[in-house]
């Protein structure tokens, strides 16, 4: 495993998972058929499924455990999983600029406990779907069996640049710190979110998608 610390608190881990532990999570996510699509155009995300044999639990396990280890040596301390899910981009998926916990002025949203995220890279045969930081001008080409862990708040605004051919899996563990306690009440502000992300999807359906990110004048760190 190679560690390579872009900035203080992006650091990308190379070599984490072999390729046929990764083809295996790929394969068994793709045999269970509940994907939502995500609240980015033309990504579905699945999370919360049992595993339905012993060996895909212990490969879960695996990844959890070892993407979890990363962000707490990275972070320097204990955190809490809020979520571990695993998403599938098709052609014409993309992100665009967003902040993890806060609206892009700063304002905090209602996903203020996602504090970092470990993502791991599943495959690399497909084209485009870069991992963009705007504002260090970073852009990441993954690469199969690695990991990058990030604050995701607005210190490190991120995107996905546009999967312009083949699919791209990745999955996702969130992260807080452990001792994190909020005086809001978090499941009722997401709640009331809901609505705003219907109404993107349906602005979707009718083709009125945002300004994808372009990475033509990122540096490519991956090369």
């Amino acid at each position: 495993m190679t560690e390579i610390i872009h900035k203080s608190d992006i650091v990308e881990y190379k070599n984490v998972f072999t390729k046929e532990e990764c083809n295996y999570i790929i394969s068994y996510w793709k045999e269970l058929d509940d994907w939502m699509l995500s609240c980015f155009y033309n990504m579905y995300t699945i999370a919360g499924k049992k595993p339905h044999t012993p060996e895909g639990g212990q490969s879960l396990r695996k990844f959890q455990l070892a993407s979890q280890e990363l962000a707490e040596k990275v972070f320097n301390r204990k955190l809490k999983q809020i979520s571990l899910s695993s998403h599938r981009w098709e052609p014409g998926a993309f992100a665009a600029d967003h902040s993890d916990n806060t609206e892009l002025d700063g304002t905090p949203n209602a996903w203020q406990e996602n504090k970092l995220v470990t993502m791991i890279y599943l495959n690399d045969d497909f084209e485009g779907g870069l991992l963009t930081f705007r504002d260090h001008k970073l852009a990441f080409k993954p690469e199969i069996g690695s990991v990058i862990v990030f604050d995701v708040g607005i210190k490190n605004v991120h995107a996905v640049t546009e999967v312009t051919s083949g699919t791209r899996y990745t999955m996702m563990g969130s992260y807080d710190y452990a001792d994190s306690v909020y005086d809001v009440d978090l499941k009722k502000i997401k709640e009331d979110s809901n609505p705003l992300r219907e109404k993107l999807r349906e602005e979707w359906a009718k083709g009125q998608i945002m300004p994808k990110t372009s990475a033509t004048s990122y540096r490519p760190v991956n090369k």
